[in-house]
């Protein structure tokens, strides 16, 4: 474009590449909700519920890779699922249902419930959660590096 500095250009060019592995994760994290509402209120027992469980680990792990797109797939799944662990372990306490005593809202996302399958599951989904974030996080900034 004529005006435009080669600074500036560059400078655009930089922030495209720093923020298109983000929007990359962040539009998977769409989908990946999306299909585990899905999945957990349209599919039927046994498969619903846990496919729900890994697809909200994949989701956790999917977020930290958008919070950090450089972080390693181990670091990003471990970290996913202490995140998840320690949600499912919060249930063992009074502290959900008094939550959601307080705001009914949260009433969906705070089951008082503590179910330890969902522990299995949430390994799984971190783990692959982690891997495929970490995956497009690296395949948009290839891409990116040979388009700039």
């Amino acid at each position: 474009m004529p005006g435009r500095s080669p600074r500036r250009d560059s400078l655009a060019r930089a922030l495209a590449r720093a923020l298109a592995p983000r929007f990359a994760l962040l539009l998977l994290a769409v989908v990946v909700a999306r299909v585990g509402r899905l999945a957990e209120h349209r599919l039927a027992e046994p498969v619903g519920d846990p496919l729900g469980d890994v697809l909200a680990a994949a989701l956790v792990a999917v977020l930290v890779l958008v919070a950090r797109p450089r972080t390693r797939p181990l670091t990003a799944g471990v970290v996913a699922f202490a995140l998840c662990a320690a949600a499912e372990l919060l249930r063992l306490t009074p502290l959900p249902q008094a939550l959601a005593g307080r705001w009914p809202a949260l009433s969906p996302v705070l089951d008082a419930a503590f179910a330890p399958p969902v522990l299995l599951w949430s390994a799984v989904g971190a783990a692959v959660g982690a891997v495929a974030g970490v995956a497009v996080a690296r395949a948009v900034t290839r891409s990116t590096a040979r388009a700039g």
